[in-house]
Parts: C-alpha cells; sequence; structure tokens
C-alpha cells in the first residue's frame, strides 16, 4: 500500500493561515493534493475526528474518487463551540500543562495508566504534541468549518465499503449514538465498538485499530 498522511490546513506541518475555515476548503485541499501527486486510481479514505467530518463531505463530493471510507471517532454533525471555550481556558496554560490537561481527555483509563509507567512513551507523545500543537486561532479557524459539518441528511448517498471505529470511553464525541448513527444511515458499513478505548483510539488502541483497518482493507484491494 501506499500511504500518504495529510496534516489539514491550521494543523500539523501544514501552514495556518489566519482565517475562518470551510468544508469546501478542506475537500479541495485534499483533491489538490491528489491532483499534484498524480494519483488517479481511487483511494481507500480514513480520518478520525473531525478528519473523519471531511472525509464525509469528500466521499459525498468525489464519490469517484474514493474506494473505501475509514470512519474512526466522528460524527454526522458537531458543534465546535465547546472545545473552542474549552481551550480558551487553557490560554495560560504552558504547553507541557496543556498536554497533561489533553491526556485525559483523549485517551481511555488503561492507556493513561500506560503512560504514567512508561516514562519513554510519554515523553514522545509530549515531544510530537508540542512540536505542531494546535493554537487557539487554529481552533476557531477549524471549527467553523467543523460547526457547519451535518452530513446526516445525506448519508444513505455514500455507497462505499465504510468501516466505523469508536471508543466507549470517548469524551470529545461522547456516547457511542454519534457512530451508531453514521452505522444505520450509511448502507454497505460495518461498526466497530473499541472496549476501553478514548477518543485518541489510534494511539491509545494502536494494535487494535491497525488489525480492524487492515483486514478490511484485504476484503476491497481488488
Amino acid at each position: 500500500m501506499q500511504v500518504i498522511s495529510l496534516d489539514n490546513r491550521g494543523a500539523g506541518k501544514s501552514s495556518r493561515p489566519n482565517y475562518p475555515y470551510t468544508m469546501d476548503l478542506f475537500l479541495d485541499d485534499i483533491k489538490d493534493l491528489l491532483d499534484y501527486l498524480i494519483i488517479e486510481e481511487k483511494i481507500h479514505l480514513c480520518a478520525t475526528s473531525m478528519g473523519g467530518m471531511i472525509a464525509q463531505n469528500f466521499a459525498l463530493k468525489h464519490p469517484e474518487k474514493v474506494k473505501t471510507l475509514i470512519l474512526i471517532a466522528t460524527t454526522a454533525q458537531f458543534d465546535a463551540n465547546p472545545i473552542i471555550e474549552a481551550q480558551k481556558l487553557m490560554g495560560d496554560m504552558s504547553l507541557e500543562q496543556q498536554f497533561e490537561t489533553r491526556i485525559p481527555a483523549e485517551y481511555g483509563r488503561a492507556f493513561r495508566k500506560r503512560l504514567k509507567n512508561d516514562k519513554e512513551l510519554y515523553e514522545t507523545l509530549k515531544k510530537k504534541w508540542m512540536e505542531d500543537p494546535t493554537r487557539l486561532q487554529d481552533f476557531i479557524n477549524q471549527g467553523a468549518a467543523a460547526s457547519s459539518h451535518d452530513t446526516r441528511d445525506s448519508l444513505h448517498k455514500i455507497t462505499q465499503p465504510t468501516l466505523i471505529i469508536v471508543g466507549d470511553k470517548d469524551r470529545i464525541i461522547p456516547g457511542l449514538h454519534h457512530s451508531e448513527f453514521l452505522h444505520e444511515k450509511i448502507p454497505n458499513s460495518r461498526l466497530e465498538i473499541i472496549k476501553g478505548a478514548g477518543h485518541g483510539l489510534p494511539t491509545d488502541s494502536v494494535d487494535i485499530i491497525n488489525n480492524l483497518i487492515w483486514d478490511f482493507l484485504k476484503e476491497h484491494l481488488a
């Protein structure tokens, strides 16, 4: 497999122009990247959280480009304001304090316990997060697009094989009903619930996630 890992506009190592983003802007970014890389075959589109919101919209706008869809810890409709307000409360914290505050929100109990006992893993995660932290202006700019996201009445148009994965201890998008709704409305979908996993389940349940994704992809490689 050729794997392309995209940092969205406003995150990671991508540029962070300071204006409110739109969902169409994110969709155009993905399409422009595929065009730039001259990727003409259909892709297996995998995304987490807000990325999963973008992925739903991309599959709806460009169905000819998507072979399968993998949606992790995401929802069909979202209000970013509570997250933005929580981020404002952390405005006076150091980056390390912000990282510490995010741990219980992001990860399940078993992984949090592992972080306490595995200093190397803790330092690796902290360093990665502190290298390219999402700033308040980034949350606000991305939140504008996330808050406009609402695919509830369009999910039935997604016909690609879809794998939906959620942790039952997700505190960012709490409640299994978000993923259950996606599963109910997307015709050719499968729902996998990971016990004890939080919102950051690609990290706190990495082996389970990788096996689920790879087994799913092997069914649709032809």
